[in-house]
Protein backbone atom coordinates (compact mmCIF):
# COMPACT_ATOMS: atom_id res chain seq x y z
CA UNK A 1 0.00 0.00 0.00
CA UNK A 2 1.85 3.66 -0.88
CA UNK A 3 1.32 6.22 1.60
CA UNK A 4 0.50 9.93 0.87
CA UNK A 5 3.11 11.64 0.61
CA UNK A 6 3.52 14.59 3.51
CA UNK A 7 2.15 18.16 2.23
CA UNK A 8 5.35 20.41 1.66
CA UNK A 9 3.39 23.45 3.27
CA UNK A 10 -0.07 25.19 3.56
CA UNK A 11 -1.66 24.86 0.37
CA UNK A 12 -2.60 27.92 -1.62
CA UNK A 13 -6.49 27.99 -1.83
CA UNK A 14 -8.26 27.23 -5.02
CA UNK A 15 -9.24 30.36 -7.22
CA UNK A 16 -13.32 29.01 -6.84
CA UNK A 17 -12.61 28.41 -2.75
CA UNK A 18 -14.03 31.92 -1.97
CA UNK A 19 -17.25 31.22 -3.89
CA UNK A 20 -17.56 27.69 -2.36
CA UNK A 21 -16.55 28.75 0.68
CA UNK A 22 -19.39 31.62 0.49
CA UNK A 23 -22.16 29.22 -0.94
CA UNK A 24 -21.10 26.26 1.98
CA UNK A 25 -21.54 29.02 5.06
CA UNK A 26 -25.35 29.86 3.28
CA UNK A 27 -26.34 26.25 2.90
CA UNK A 28 -24.80 25.86 6.75
CA UNK A 29 -26.73 29.10 8.28
CA UNK A 30 -29.72 27.67 6.89
CA UNK A 31 -29.00 24.15 8.33
CA UNK A 32 -29.49 22.72 5.06
CA UNK A 33 -27.92 19.35 4.34
CA UNK A 34 -25.48 19.82 1.42
CA UNK A 35 -23.93 22.77 -0.70
CA UNK A 36 -26.21 23.17 -4.11
CA UNK A 37 -26.18 24.90 -7.37
CA UNK A 38 -29.17 27.01 -5.79
CA UNK A 39 -26.83 28.56 -3.38
CA UNK A 40 -24.41 29.45 -6.25
CA UNK A 41 -26.37 32.91 -6.72
CA UNK A 42 -26.31 33.72 -3.30
CA UNK A 43 -22.84 33.43 -2.96
CA UNK A 44 -21.97 35.47 -5.86
CA UNK A 45 -23.62 38.55 -4.83
CA UNK A 46 -21.18 38.77 -1.85
CA UNK A 47 -18.03 40.82 -1.88
CA UNK A 48 -15.85 37.82 -2.69
CA UNK A 49 -17.42 38.29 -6.16
CA UNK A 50 -17.66 42.09 -6.61
CA UNK A 51 -18.35 42.56 -10.76
CA UNK A 52 -20.58 39.56 -10.71
CA UNK A 53 -22.58 40.61 -7.06
CA UNK A 54 -22.71 44.30 -9.63
CA UNK A 55 -24.27 42.04 -12.40
CA UNK A 56 -26.84 40.53 -10.24
CA UNK A 57 -27.54 43.37 -8.49
CA UNK A 58 -28.56 44.88 -11.52
CA UNK A 59 -31.31 42.07 -12.17
CA UNK A 60 -32.52 43.20 -9.10
CA UNK A 61 -30.97 40.13 -7.12
CA UNK A 62 -28.75 41.25 -3.85
CA UNK A 63 -28.43 39.28 -1.04
CA UNK A 64 -30.74 38.83 1.38
CA UNK A 65 -33.72 38.42 -1.75
CA UNK A 66 -31.69 35.66 -2.92
CA UNK A 67 -31.70 33.98 0.61
CA UNK A 68 -35.09 34.54 1.29
CA UNK A 69 -35.15 32.61 -2.31
CA UNK A 70 -33.33 29.73 -1.19
CA UNK A 71 -34.70 29.19 1.93
CA UNK A 72 -38.21 28.85 0.42
CA UNK A 73 -37.26 26.33 -2.18
CA UNK A 74 -34.91 24.18 -0.02
CA UNK A 75 -37.29 24.39 2.83
CA UNK A 76 -40.33 23.58 0.82
CA UNK A 77 -38.79 20.90 -0.72
CA UNK A 78 -37.58 21.47 -3.95
CA UNK A 79 -34.18 21.54 -3.56
CA UNK A 80 -31.53 19.54 -5.12
CA UNK A 81 -30.42 18.02 -2.25
CA UNK A 82 -31.56 16.65 0.99
CA UNK A 83 -34.05 19.18 3.00
CA UNK A 84 -32.00 18.79 6.21
CA UNK A 85 -28.73 18.68 7.38
CA UNK A 86 -27.75 15.31 9.48
CA UNK A 87 -27.19 16.79 12.79
CA UNK A 88 -30.99 18.52 12.34
CA UNK A 89 -32.33 14.88 11.23
CA UNK A 90 -30.74 12.70 13.84
CA UNK A 91 -31.68 15.23 16.53
CA UNK A 92 -35.28 14.26 15.73
CA UNK A 93 -34.53 10.96 17.39
CA UNK A 94 -32.62 12.33 20.04
CA UNK A 95 -28.91 12.25 18.65
CA UNK A 96 -27.29 15.23 19.49
CA UNK A 97 -24.37 15.31 16.37
CA UNK A 98 -22.47 17.80 18.29
CA UNK A 99 -22.30 15.90 21.33
CA UNK A 100 -20.59 13.13 19.36
CA UNK A 101 -18.32 15.42 17.29
CA UNK A 102 -17.10 16.82 20.34
CA UNK A 103 -16.58 13.62 22.59
CA UNK A 104 -14.71 12.32 19.62
CA UNK A 105 -12.80 15.20 19.32
CA UNK A 106 -12.36 15.07 23.46
CA UNK A 107 -10.71 11.28 22.79
CA UNK A 108 -9.04 10.89 19.84
CA UNK A 109 -7.67 14.67 19.40
CA UNK A 110 -9.04 18.25 17.85
CA UNK A 111 -8.39 16.85 14.09
CA UNK A 112 -9.55 13.00 14.73
CA UNK A 113 -12.37 13.32 12.30
CA UNK A 114 -10.66 15.37 9.42
CA UNK A 115 -7.66 12.23 9.62
CA UNK A 116 -10.61 9.83 9.64
CA UNK A 117 -11.96 11.19 5.77
CA UNK A 118 -8.47 11.89 4.73
CA UNK A 119 -7.22 8.50 5.30
CA UNK A 120 -7.18 5.88 2.72
CA UNK A 121 -9.46 3.64 5.04
CA UNK A 122 -12.05 6.02 5.81
CA UNK A 123 -12.23 7.42 2.46
CA UNK A 124 -12.98 3.77 1.49
CA UNK A 125 -15.31 3.22 4.29
CA UNK A 126 -17.15 5.87 4.86
CA UNK A 127 -16.58 8.51 1.67
CA UNK A 128 -19.52 10.44 3.37
CA UNK A 129 -21.32 10.60 6.13
CA UNK A 130 -22.91 13.15 9.10
CA UNK A 131 -19.45 14.06 10.69
CA UNK A 132 -18.42 14.94 7.48
CA UNK A 133 -18.85 18.48 5.93
CA UNK A 134 -21.58 19.27 4.05
CA UNK A 135 -21.15 17.77 -0.02
CA UNK A 136 -21.68 19.41 -3.19
CA UNK A 137 -24.67 18.61 -4.99
CA UNK A 138 -24.03 16.83 -8.46
CA UNK A 139 -25.39 19.79 -10.31
CA UNK A 140 -22.91 22.02 -8.55
CA UNK A 141 -20.59 19.87 -9.25
CA UNK A 142 -21.51 19.65 -12.78
CA UNK A 143 -21.57 23.27 -13.06
CA UNK A 144 -17.67 23.30 -11.92
CA UNK A 145 -16.34 21.03 -14.25
CA UNK A 146 -18.40 22.63 -16.88
CA UNK A 147 -16.58 26.27 -15.91
CA UNK A 148 -12.70 24.82 -15.00
CA UNK A 149 -12.87 21.20 -16.42
CA UNK A 150 -11.04 18.30 -14.26
CA UNK A 151 -8.09 21.34 -12.73
CA UNK A 152 -10.01 23.10 -9.62
CA UNK A 153 -7.22 24.98 -9.50
CA UNK A 154 -7.09 26.42 -13.03
CA UNK A 155 -8.52 30.22 -13.16
CA UNK A 156 -10.04 31.66 -16.21
CA UNK A 157 -10.61 35.24 -16.80
CA UNK A 158 -13.92 36.08 -15.29
CA UNK A 159 -14.41 32.57 -13.34
CA UNK A 160 -17.80 33.90 -11.77
CA UNK A 161 -19.11 34.82 -14.69
CA UNK A 162 -18.49 31.86 -16.36
CA UNK A 163 -19.69 29.76 -13.40
CA UNK A 164 -23.08 31.84 -13.41
CA UNK A 165 -23.47 30.90 -17.14
CA UNK A 166 -22.96 27.16 -16.24
CA UNK A 167 -25.70 27.46 -13.78
CA UNK A 168 -27.77 28.91 -15.95
CA UNK A 169 -27.26 26.07 -18.66
CA UNK A 170 -27.85 23.01 -15.89
CA UNK A 171 -31.21 21.52 -15.46
CA UNK A 172 -31.19 22.33 -11.75
CA UNK A 173 -34.76 22.77 -10.72
CA UNK A 174 -34.04 23.99 -8.01
CA UNK A 175 -31.75 26.96 -9.60
CA UNK A 176 -34.96 27.80 -11.67
CA UNK A 177 -37.57 28.14 -8.82
CA UNK A 178 -34.91 30.35 -6.77
CA UNK A 179 -34.75 32.49 -10.10
CA UNK A 180 -39.10 32.10 -9.83
CA UNK A 181 -39.51 33.33 -6.61
CA UNK A 182 -36.78 36.41 -7.40
CA UNK A 183 -39.18 37.20 -10.34
CA UNK A 184 -35.86 37.44 -12.27
CA UNK A 185 -36.04 35.40 -15.98
CA UNK A 186 -33.43 32.84 -16.54
CA UNK A 187 -33.12 34.30 -20.29
CA UNK A 188 -32.98 37.83 -19.31
CA UNK A 189 -29.76 36.85 -16.79
CA UNK A 190 -28.19 34.53 -19.16
CA UNK A 191 -28.18 37.15 -21.93
CA UNK A 192 -26.93 39.83 -19.14
CA UNK A 193 -24.21 36.80 -18.42
CA UNK A 194 -23.42 36.61 -21.56
CA UNK A 195 -22.85 40.32 -22.57
CA UNK A 196 -20.43 40.59 -19.45
CA UNK A 197 -18.60 37.99 -20.62
CA UNK A 198 -18.13 39.42 -24.04
CA UNK A 199 -17.64 42.93 -23.62
CA UNK A 200 -14.46 41.39 -20.88
CA UNK A 201 -13.12 39.44 -23.83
Amino acid sequence: MSRRKPSSGPKSPLPISRVLAAAHAEAELARHGYVGLEHLPLALTQPGAPATAQLLAAQAITTQPARDAVWLVVGSGRGDGPRFDPATLLATLGIDLEQIRSHVQDQFGPDAIDHLYASDVGWKLRPRGPLCDLGLSLQLKRAIYHTLGRCWGAAPPQIHERLLLSALDSDSHALAAVFNELGTPVARLRNAVTAQLQIAS
